[in-house]
């Protein structure tokens, strides 16, 4: 339906020699698993890596650190470990997330290879971190943040109370972005850094939702686009599918949507503190999503306009 990451190519361009070594790393790594999960952990792998072309490109997850390094330089080396180390704690959260939507019978070993992931995630933050870093601090409020999003996203509709909580799932990924600025020394931009995270990953998450509303509605998970539209009608009925369609395709859901996805790109764009890369990230997302609202709308019209040549044409032969 729509590409979150339009222009994708261009996001990973000018990283993919260093992307290539990550993801070497990463399987070497995985292949070390004792069987069954070192097979699985590969192929759990496959659907996330940037070089495959039917994979999920979750470039925020890899990236980031990368991106954080043209602010706040560190070794190339260290700014690798952690984009190694994010690509672990992606597949760690990424398979948590899947153990919460499987059957019991496929939780045993979806956590047991989570938890190797999150392992070797932790054996190279250790090679990086002392015990005695306000790295762990961080660690532990970003987890405590993905865990009350998990359990209250759809109590309490944040993307209509408070839209930056919709990014809080992601939070655990920011490990690192605050690795580099405390590898860096610049610890007093880990805040600032933090919230254009947060307004990046709430546009992902918006594009995600435009593209996965009808798995979501089916399976009760929350979702900003149809909580907009819980929002809009007047109406105590279980939520259909067809009613998400007129909105999105007869009402002009989108307009609205994208007017939000905006509103908070130009607060990215405006911030007191600016990543490029992160900005263009953001870009790149608010274009795939104005890109389906413009194609939905001219659809519309060019429907309205034949209808009503229809009406003309049959008028004069009358």
């Amino acid at each position: 339906m729509v590409n979150p990451t339009n222009g994708g190519d261009d996001l990973v361009a000018p990283y993919a020699s260093e992307l290539q070594l990550v993801f070497s790393e990463a399987k070497r790594r995985i292949t070390d698993f004792p069987e069954p999960f070192a097979q699985a952990g590969l192929a759990y792998l496959q659907k996330f890596d940037v070089f495959e072309r039917a994979s999920s490109k979750n470039y925020i997850c890899y990236l980031l650190p990368y991106w954080i390094n043209e602010v706040a330089p560190i070794p190339i080396s260290q700014c690798r470990e952690l984009a190694i180390a994010n690509v672990f704690n992606m597949l760690y959260y990424f398979l948590q997330d899947d153990v919460m939507d499987e059957s019991p019978a496929a939780w045993k070993e979806q956590l047991a290879l989570a938890h190797l992931c999150h392992a070797e995630l932790e054996a190279i933050l250790r090679g990086l971190f002392t015990a005695e870093s306000s790295f762990w601090h961080h660690g532990q409020q970003y987890v405590q943040e993905w865990a009350s999003a998990v359990v209250h996203e759809d109590k309490h509709d944040f993307f209509k109370t408070d839209f930056i909580k919709v990014a809080k799932k992601a939070s655990p990924l920011k490990l690192a972005s605050t690795g580099v600025l405390l590898l860096a020394d610049r610890q007093e931009l880990i805040a600032q850094v933090d919230q254009l995270v947060d307004l990046a990953l709430v546009l992902l998450q918006m594009a995600d939702d435009l593209a996965d509303w009808e798995e979501d509605l089916q399976e009760g998970n929350y979702n900003c686009l149809i909580a907009i539209i819980h929002d809009k009608r007047h109406s105590t009925l279980p939520l259909q599918a067809h009613e998400i369609e007129s909105y999105i395709y007869d009402r002009g859901l989108l307009i609205d949507f994208c007017a939000r996805g905006k509103t908070i790109l130009d607060t990215l764009n405006h911030s007191q503190f600016h990543v490029r890369p992160i900005f263009s990230f953001g870009v790149s997302i608010y274009d795939g999503l104005a890109s389906f609202s413009e194609k939905v709308e001219h659809t519309k019209r060019t429907i309205l306009l034949g209808g009503f040549d229809y009406i003309l044409s049959n008028n004069q032969k009358n």
